[in-house]
């Protein structure tokens, strides 16, 4: 059986492979934080600012490339934090279907667990570098 080779006309890429040339626009970073986590989007946000200025990259507020990191929490009865935390690298992108222009996901990673309140930083530290591996691998 022979398999033809599939055209890939410009074909989107996912993870990896989309934070190459990454440096040459610069990313606007952007935090949501909802339930009883709304009091850490300030300090979320500055430190993962803070992170990725460190290795090099620009930070560009309103950019067309926005790393976003949304911690969705409840606080349990014990005091911990049941928290999902997911950054997700975003970026406009032109579809060819309809001509129009998106925000479009391209890389993401995520957690999920109970977290004492003294270890979210930790935690989203750690996504941060999960996204500051693959960019530095790719580029």
């Amino acid at each position: 059986m022979l398999l033809a080779a599939v055209p890939s006309f410009g074909a989107p890429f996912y993870g990896r492979e989309s934070l190459r040339k990454l440096r040459e626009f610069g990313v606007a970073v952007r935090v949501v934080c909802t339930g009883d986590l709304e009091q850490h989007q300030d300090a979320f946000k500055e430190h993962v600012q803070s992170r990725l200025s460190s290795r090099g990259l620009e930070i560009v507020p309103g950019g067309s490339v926005t790393l976003k990191l949304i911690v969705n929490s409840i606080r349990s009865d014990d005091g911990f934090f049941v928290a999902h935390m997911s950054m997700e690298l975003h970026q406009t992108a032109f579809l060819a279907s309809n001509n129009r222009m998106v925000d479009a996901p391209t890389w993401d990673a995520w957690k999920m667990g109970e977290y004492r309140e003294e270890d979210l930083m930790q935690e989203v530290d750690d996504l941060a570098r999960q996204f500051l591996n693959d960019y530095i691998a790719s580029n």
